[in-house]
């Protein structure tokens, strides 16, 4: 089954694709006001707040063009159930989208598709058409701004390490957010009015808001693995609109990017590919190929979790806002376990590493829902599922040995030749971090 992805930009925008009545259909609009399709978003807006000139001429037609892509991915991987298809996995679409660069995006596709399939796990297929344009509208690079770099900002502890150590060169930064409904926003804004109480007139905030229309019969899909594209997205359109060759930081640690599978079972649904090298390496190859000269940086990506934080260039501000950061897979579960939703569930994978993480340091709290440290957690039990396969993994020590440590890097994607040897140090170092945790918690004798 192909599920046709339509993507509709702007109001004259009247393209009907022709295909099988057979197959089913989603429909993604932008920038169309009254569309019942359309995406509930406030890019522009955001944009627009923090520029003089007009957002038109100030970002590229390529890097709007990616982001209304992203857009359309992230809405047709919502609202398409995984359990609809022959192995409950693998689903297969056909995108139809304007851009005003068709030749541009010739070049990219292979990579776009590549990056995509590897994300997600689908199968993708690309239908371009011509855009239409204002006339009269021509892209001019900014030449005035004062931000130097741009950097993804979730409000999770990674982020924040990473917005600090920016700031710390006292030079002016754009920091990237996103979310949709739930408490995420209320998260990245603590976190942010502490860092301009401490960093005066160097932030420029971009919080987006970006939430598809909900599916009206049926579930969506919870895995949500096109997500990052669209924070790249949204993160390369804020770069571009600040200048062409303003880079865009992604700070997160070498053991999430790598997230290799802890057991079999787990090579796939539970195996997520946000931030893998291989990924982020086909992204950028998409971005290239665009003509779009905005570099993504991955700072730690050699780095443990552990390590971020001892290196962090401010103790004195990462230890007042570090409670404020959320690094939990699924912060809302307090509210169904009659919990606080801003606390973390405490037994999911990022948890684990992040308590991990603060334990090396000595800055672990008690603000977790479930504390494994206190709780003794049954093993055939969703709350018990992530310690279980953690202990396993551990138990086998195969991240002691280098030649093993890489046939498992290896095992969640590919990595180029330069990079193995450091990838594979850094997942032995990040295991180590929890075996130490977990060893405290007596989950390991």
């Amino acid at each position: 089954m192909i599920w046709n992805v339509i993507v509709k930009v702007g109001v004259n925008d009247t393209y009907v694709p022709k295909f099988s009545e057979q197959q089913p259909s989603i429909l993604a609009s932008i920038d169309r006001p009254g569309d019942p399709s359309e995406i509930r978003n406030n890019v522009l807006g955001e944009i627009i707040k923090n520029h003089t000139n007009k957002i038109t001429t100030s970002v590229s037609w390529e890097a709007w063009d990616l982001l209304n892509l992203a857009m359309a991915v992230y809405t047709a991987d919502l609202k398409t159930p995984r359990n609809l298809t022959e192995d409950r996995w693998t689903r297969n679409f056909k995108l139809h989208i304007p851009v005003v660069n068709i030749p541009k995006w010739d070049e990219a596709l292979p990579f776009l598709v590549k990056s995509l399939e590897f994300l997600t796990g689908d199968r993708w297929e690309i239908c371009l058409r011509q855009r239409e344009v204002p006339e009269n509208c021509k892209f001019q690079e900014r030449t005035n701004s004062k931000v130097a770099v741009v950097s993804l900002f979730s409000g999770g502890l990674d982020s924040l390490v990473g917005a600090i150590d920016l700031l710390e060169d006292r030079k002016s930064i754009g920091l990237v957010g996103h979310h949709g409904a739930g408490i995420t926003n209320s998260i990245q804004q603590a976190i942010l009015g502490k860092l301009q109480e401490c960093y005066k007139n160097l932030i420029t905030p971009h919080m987006f808001y970006i939430q598809p229309r909900k599916r009206r019969k049926g579930g969506g899909e919870p895995s949500m693995r096109s997500r990052s594209m669209l924070f790249l997205s949204l993160g390369i359109l804020v770069a571009n609109a600040y200048g062409s060759q303003i880079p865009l930081v992604v700070a997160e640690n070498g053991l999430i990017s790598l997230n290799v599978p802890l057991t079999n079972s787990r090579m796939g649904s539970l195996s997520t590919r946000t931030t893998h090298p291989h990924f982020i390496s086909l992204y950028q190859q998409v971005v290239s190929s665009l003509g779009l000269l905005n570099t993504i940086q991955m700072p730690y990506k050699f780095y443990t979790k552990g390590e971020m934080l001892v290196n962090a260039r401010n103790q004195e501000i990462l230890k007042d806002t570090v409670d404020l950061t959320m690094s939990c897979s699924h912060p809302e579960v307090g509210r169904f376990r009659q919990g606080t939703p801003r606390k973390h569930c405490g037994y999911c994978v990022p948890c684990i590493i992040r308590r991990a993480a603060l334990s090396s340091v000595q800055l672990d709290n008690d603000i977790y829902n479930i504390d494994i440290l206190k709780e003794y957690q049954p093993f055939d039990r969703e709350v018990g599922r992530d310690v279980r396969a953690f202990q396993m993994a551990l138990e086998r020590g195969r991240y002691l040995k280098h030649q093993n440590a890489v046939f498992d890097v290896l095992s969640s994607g590919p990595i180029t030749v330069e990079d193995i040897k450091s990838y594979a140090d850094v997942y032995s170092r990040g295991m180590s971090e929890v075996k130490n945790f977990f060893f405290k918690a007596n989950y390991l004798k």
